[in-house]
């Protein structure tokens, strides 16, 4: 039990850090350093937030998917992601694309019960 507890602790910490880290940095480097070519649009390493971000997802929405059981359950949560991702690709904005999702996710969630 500690162990786990531990491990979360240390996904937290280190999930806070890495977002802050992706957040600040262009602010704390001159506008003449080196690092922050490297992670502006024209470099390899821009894709770095966008990727976190995914990551972070992933690790959070993949044991909320694995403990699904049954249709009531699956169906809200599916629709959910796919009016996300819809949304997401249609308006190209990815507030209102949660929004989108969180609404279609209540949605289905009243009409097919739990």
């Amino acid at each position: 039990m500690i162990g786990s507890q531990l491990d979360f602790w240390v996904a937290v910490i280190a999930m806070a850090v890495i977002t802050y880290l992706t957040r600040a940095l262009p602010f704390l480097l001159s506008s003449r350093s080196r690092w922050l070519r490297r992670l502006t649009e024209g470099s390899s390493l821009a894709a770095l937030g966008p990727a976190l971000l995914a990551g972070i997802a992933t690790a959070v929405i993949m044991p909320d998917v694995m403990a699904l059981s049954g249709a009531s359950q699956i169906v809200p949560y599916a629709g959910g992601l796919l009016a996300t991702a819809l949304s997401a690709r249609r308006l190209g904005n990815a507030g209102v694309a949660v929004i989108v999702g969180v609404v279609v996710y209540g949605g289905l969630l009243l009409v097919v019960g739990r």
